[in-house]
């Protein structure tokens, strides 16, 4: 239904790299929110609220470093990638400072794309449903993820979790947010062979 369409926002000074990504947002039934920087991104959201964020690193005037970084002081909830040509690990760094959640390499490989999308816009989806997951934590249970956890050292998924902790998903779910709340645990992505993306959790490394 058009009232439950995603809206995307895509920043970015080529305008052939804007009707790539209108068109693909288009395909999937998404409604695409089109800029040509960060003030017109501004504008845009004056009126519109985003469900995710598309930035371009390499723009004229604010960057997409100093884009991300305005951007997450007004939209702490929204999923931000960045899309760039860099591969260094420098420039990653910088860009998930700033407060990027994702990012996707050019030329945009649209299957590779739509990916990331849809996981980033499922999980923000999840983590409202459980804004109140503070709320009702056992400290016995908590005790037993974290004890799991530590002596798993390797990224697992929640499946995997699930299988270790013999805890439900939906339950290990909320405590798993919690726990990156506070910052006792890590998260990251992984894109199998078949683009199919999985988050995984690990015990914070000190």
């Amino acid at each position: 239904m058009a009232g439950q369409e995603k809206k995307i926002l895509s920043i970015d000074d080529n305008k052939d790299i804007l009707y790539t990504l209108e068109q693909i947002c288009k395909f999937q039934g998404w409604t695409p929110l089109l800029a040509d920087g960060y003030e017109a991104a501004r504008e845009i959201l004056k009126t519109q609220n985003p469900d995710l964020i598309l930035v371009d690193y390499h723009m004229p005037g604010m960057d997409g470093v100093s884009t991300v970084r305005e951007l997450r002081k007004e939209l702490p909830q929204i999923p931000i990638i960045v899309l760039t040509i860099e591969e260094s690990d420098e420039v990653l760094k910088k860009f998930m400072e700033a407060g990027a959640d994702d990012y996707a390499l050019k030329p945009i490989k649209a299957i590779d794309l739509i990916s990331r999308i849809r996981v980033h816009l499922q999980f923000s989806e999840r983590t409202r449903f459980y804004q109140g997951y503070d709320k009702g934590i056992s400290r016995g249970t908590l005790s037993k993820i974290e004890e799991s956890m530590r002596g798993l050292g390797e990224y697992k998924d929640i499946d995997e979790l699930e299988a270790v902790t013999e805890i439900k998903k939906k339950t290990l779910y909320r405590y798993l947010q919690f726990l990156l709340k506070e910052k006792k645990i890590e998260q990251d992505l992984s894109y199998g062979d078949m683009g199919r993306p999985r988050t995984l959790y690990r015990w914070r490394q000190v």
